[in-house]
């Protein structure tokens, strides 16, 4: 038996050097399994009195935190979700832009959640939001597997890096060979089994001349269906009235108005807009193409400008925002990431 093995089991010592059992260890071994045991029962009988615990094991992980109540789907799955082929189950081969925009869909996600923020230095007025220094605040693991792994990379990091140093190292776009390793690798793939593991897609094998390639159709059409209305109302309602629901949308979650603003940016930086527009009329298709523009310029700096549309749509999204960024006093910090990360997204024809 090893000693690691003897110490879990109550500590007894090992053999006495006369070949003999030691007696009285023994009987000191089986005390302290029974005061651990003991010990134990009145852990679990006192649910405040915790030796240790994985956070993962939480059942309140995925659902509330002090941030509060957490999005069933991340605002990467989202934008991936509308991206994919309903059928077919995988994206058009001829996008170049999604992999870039949902590395910054991740710096979004991880600021909104109060794990990462702008280094907050008086001298960083001095530069644009994309090349200011973010920090890590907050450490613990958030339960999704890609927001946690880009949360540890920076957290181990020597230094803090700008907004647009992150966007590239995720993507694998830098020389620098020393951080080559940064780059998060199949990032969709991933993404799209996470949504199979969620219930939203399943996974089939199809054949695509020489290979056979595994594809992800949609399982459940329900929560697409509810994305693509929450954008399009964005972009071609003229008050934005947000449809709630219970399990993919609940009216407690942080940041509604803003994380709808949010994901229409992602999906014009992804290329993927034009999906939830397939089937409107080609004059409000224009319009909405246009409100997204505009969005882009709204969202790109903070505080937010304060813009009316020109097409006279979301007349009321201006103080929705205003109120949730009221509501989150000491917060502007992680706003500006947000920001920032919307102006890269603004520029995507000039970056890729």
């Amino acid at each position: 038996m090893s000693s690691g093995l003897s110490r879990r089991r109550g500590g007894a010592k090992k053999v006495s050097d006369n070949g003999d059992d030691d007696e009285t260890s023994l009987e000191n071994g089986v005390s302290n399994l029974s005061f651990n045991n003991s010990t134990n029962n009145e852990s679990i009988r006192n649910p405040d009195s915790k030796i240790g615990y994985d956070p993962r094991d939480d059942p309140n992980l995925n659902n509330e935190d002090k941030y509060g109540t957490k999005p069933f789907l991340t605002l990467l799955e989202e934008v991936l979700l509308l991206g994919l082929k309903d059928k077919e189950g995988y994206l058009s081969f001829w996008n170049d832009n999604i992999s870039y925009a949902l590395r910054g869909l991740i710096i979004i996600e991880l600021a909104l959640r109060n794990k990462i923020r702008m280094v907050n230095d008086p001298a960083r007025k001095r530069f644009e939001l994309p090349d200011r220094l973010i920090e890590v605040v907050d450490s613990t693991m958030t339960g999704e597997t890609l927001l946690d792994e880009a949360l540890k990379l920076m957290k181990n990091d020597d230094e803090n890096l700008s907004v647009l140093n992150w966007i590239d190292l995720l993507s694998g776009e830098t020389w620098n060979l020393m951080k080559i390793n940064y780059q998060l690798k199949q990032v969709r793939e991933r993404l799209a089994k996470g949504l199979v593991d969620k219930g939203v897609l399943k996974t089939e094998r199809k054949n695509f001349l020489l290979f056979d390639m595994a594809t992800h159709p949609i399982n459940d059409p329900l929560p697409k269906k509810k994305i693509n209305a929450r954008v399009l109302n964005m972009l071609t309602s003229r008050n934005v009235i947000l449809d709630y629901d219970e399990k993919y949308f609940p009216s407690t979650l942080e940041w509604k108005y803003l994380r709808t603003v949010i994901l229409v940016c992602g999906c014009s930086a992804a290329n993927v807009l034009e999906n939830v527009l397939v089937d409107v009329n080609f004059d409000l298709r224009d319009q909405a193409f246009v409100r997204a523009e505009e969005l882009l310029n709204n969202f790109s700096d903070f505080p937010f400008t304060d813009k009316a549309s020109t097409v006279g749509f979301g007349l009321n999204l201006n103080s929705e925002i205003d109120k949730e960024v009221d509501a989150h006093q000491g917060f502007e910090m992680n706003l500006e990431v947000v920001a920032s990360v919307i102006s890269i997204f603004s520029k995507m024809d000039a970056i890729i």
